[in-house]
């Protein structure tokens, strides 16, 4: 009875944390996007190229700022006030040694891509890491709470009052620096907004043997991180040294542009099944039956939106940026490719962590890593369009052993695996041929805003017919859980 109860309790908070989430995550969405279309119009390639240069480098000392720890706090069974303290001072102190060290590191990234003008926005930046110390255990005890209700109006808030600060900077000219200061600022604004929302202070206490107990689960996957980080980032780094600021604050866009929805959709439902899944971690069964349905839902959320962006994405980037942007197109077209796999491939990292093999997580990354890296670096002979297209054929060569490792974990094979996509993928590709048809049908002379409601309007109807007929059962499974959490939201009153 006590294990059915907190099955119920579990299954309750778990869809009601993806709802929440849900919410939070597509209203940020738009407004992210929405930001990202202004700034695009306001700014240049040569500003989001010097950005991009910045973030690489940095983006690798935000990694060490946490060392881990803030997964760890969640995936550990038994949490006490020893092992909150002593990560939250210990995470502070990281934040203002990195703070130090990536300040006084300025000049060495200026040389590296010989931009003097990095120096500055480097230095700016550093401050970010002490912010982000104060916020890791906040954020982990929220997620492991599950109130993702307050994580979302949190997040929300931060990025609504980012997002006006930064859109008047760059109006007013301030060019690349309102990227810097929409990088501090959100990262300010969040950890302000945990600490007035939050429960938690820390105590002074710090005890060695508190980390000692998470050491093991946090330094592996704090290795796996880095790893997976430069798999990310290396293609930034190449392209950025070897091709200029324009050409990295083009690929900039186009990755931003396939990421944006996509990213959103996964880490809705990611920031919910690792705490999830974690505390079901001894029962393989069940983990393999939750984690095959959620990503049932990931797949029939991201991959028609995949293939859909692929056919339209001239009218989608000349109709929400602008001819200035052109060169977005076709790399946006290849980077798509990656992106239909991308989050429904990434989910694995729920199994490593949530069965506490961050070990085997890092051997995995360690081998792609190599891989990708080694694609890049052939890729970089023909400029941005070779590294995007590295990346896609680099994507498919992996595939089959990055779903095979982390699946031996629960006894899930690649056959189901991809068999438990199969309906998406079919139906998603019938669409987009139809889609491609309604475009090549249309008047050239018709104005590329017309072409792209009419493609997207369209392509939505057939996809959602194409579910409907065929009985997708990620589609019926998610029209049942509308459908309940409808019914429920409607019975509230009445019992209260």
């Amino acid at each position: 009875f006590l294990k059915s109860e907190f099955m119920a309790s579990l299954k309750q908070k778990t869809i009601s944390g993806i709802g929440w989430s849900a919410v939070g995550g597509f209203f940020l969405q738009g407004l992210q996007f929405v930001i990202l279309v202004v700034l695009a119009r306001l700014l240049s390639p040569e500003d989001f190229g010097l950005m991009g240069m910045v973030l690489v480098f940095t983006g690798i000392a935000k990694l060490f700022s946490e060392l881990g720890f803030g997964a760890a706090l969640i995936q550990k069974k038994e949490l006490e006030e020893r092992h909150l303290s002593s990560v939250f001072w210990l995470n502070l102190a990281v934040g203002l040694i990195l703070t130090i060290l990536v300040y006084m590191s300025a000049p060495w990234v200026a040389s590296f891509y010989n931009e003097p003008r990095l120096i500055f926005l480097v230095r700016a930046i550093s401050i970010s890491f002490v912010i982000g110390g104060f916020g890791v255990v906040q954020t982990a005890i929220m997620t492991r709470k599950m109130q993702f209700k307050l994580l979302a109006i949190i997040q929300i808030i931060s990025v609504f009052i980012t997002g006006i600060i930064t859109v008047l900077m760059a109006f007013s000219g301030y060019g690349v620096w309102s990227l810097v200061v929409q990088l501090i600022s959100v990262s300010f604004l969040g950890v302000l907004f945990l600490w007035i929302l939050g429960e938690w202070r820390p105590k002074f206490i710090f005890q060695a043997a508190a980390l000692k107990d998470m050491i093991s689960f946090s330094a592996n996957l704090l290795g796996a991180q880095l790893l997976n980080y430069g798999v990310r980032n290396f293609d930034y780094l190449l392209i950025g040294r070897y091709v200029g600021s324009s050409g990295l604050g083009v690929y900039t866009l186009a990755y931003k542009f396939m990421l944006l929805p996509i990213n959103q959709v996964s880490r809705i439902i990611g920031r919910v099944m690792f705490p999830a899944l974690s505390q079901i971690q001894d029962d393989n069964q069940r983990i393999k039956r939750v984690y095959l349905r959620a990503n049932r839902v990931i797949g029939l959320l991201t991959i028609p939106l995949m293939f859909g962006m692929i056919v339209v994405a001239r009218p989608l980037v000349l109709t929400i940026v602008g001819p200035n942007w052109e060169a977005v197109i076709p790399i946006l077209q290849i980077l798509c490719l990656v992106g239909i796999k991308q989050p429904v491939g990434s989910t694995t990292g729920w199994l490593y962590q949530a069965k506490g093999r961050t070990d085997l997580m890092l051997r995995w990354n360690f081998i792609s890593m190599v891989i990708t890296i080694a694609a890049f670096i052939i890729g970089i002979r023909w400029g941005v369009i070779g590294v995007a297209t590295a990346y896609a054929i680099r994507s498919y060569l992996i595939w089959y052993p990055a779903i095979t490792i982390p699946g031996r974990l629960i006894g899930l094979t690649f056959w189901e695996f991809f068999k438990n996509l199969g309906g998406v993928f079919a139906c998603s590709i019938t669409m987009s041929i139809l889609v491609w048809l309604i475009g090549y049908w249309m008047p050239v002379s018709w104005p590329y805003w017309l072409q792209l409601i009419i493609q997207v309007g369209s392509g939505a109807i057939v996809f959602l017919m194409l579910a409907h007929a065929f009985k997708l059962q990620a589609y019926d499974e998610v029209k049942v859980l509308l459908m309940e959490q409808w019914e429920e939201r409607k019975q509230q009153p009445i019992a209260e």
